[in-house]
């Protein structure tokens, strides 16, 4: 009896359904991708609530009006006070960066540029500190309660949202000079 060979069938060739099926798989793999990057995306981005508006609206929240135009006035005065040390810690930091670009850099002379900024800036956080501590003096005991915490945690901030608000008032200056020249 000869043996006979099972005759291997033609490949066949992928039909509109199989097609269909690749298709649909590769979409819902996509389509669960996109919703994974939006989940990790609206986790990583969401603004911050605490970031949202000015530090100082934070920390002087509680006051009164009249307190608040005061708490105001001092974080502002201290902060441009500070701007001094701030200025002279900027340009220890550029020192230190030029040192650390020199062919064979001095690893003491570098450490003691850092150190000297951060002197100055502690000089500036101090400033701060102390027209905090000024303001809280002032305040009436219940006002003072609502913003001690506040106040005390972030000077700082307090500073960068003084001197913002100085630059705005000097753009503001300078436009309606330049609109009255005109």
């Amino acid at each position: 009896m000869p043996e006979t060979v099972p005759s291997a069938s033609p490949k066949k060739r992928p039909t509109a359904r199989t097609w269909l099926g690749v298709s649909l798989a590769l979409n819902v793999f996509l389509l669960g991708s996109l919703i994974g990057v939006g989940v990790i995306a609206s986790k990583h981005f969401r603004p911050r609530p605490d970031r949202a508006s000015p530090a100082l609206l934070h920390m002087i929240e509680g006051l009164s009006l009249a307190n608040q135009e005061k708490a105001r006035q001092i974080l502002t005065d201290a902060a441009l006070a500070g701007e001094g040390d701030m200025d002279q810690s900027r340009t220890y930091r550029k020192s230190a960066a030029e040192l650390m670009l020199q062919p064979k850099p001095d690893p003491v002379a570098i450490q003691a540029e850092i150190t000297k900024a951060r002197r100055a800036e502690a000089s500036a956080k101090d400033k701060i500190e102390t027209a905090v501590i000024s303001l809280l003096i002032q305040l009436p005991p219940e006002e003072r309660a609502r913003v001690a915490e506040p106040l005390i945690k972030t000077p700082f901030r307090a500073r960068s949202k003084a001197l913002s608000d100085v630059r705005k008032a000097e753009e503001k200056a300078k436009a309606a000079a330049a609109s009255a020249s005109r």
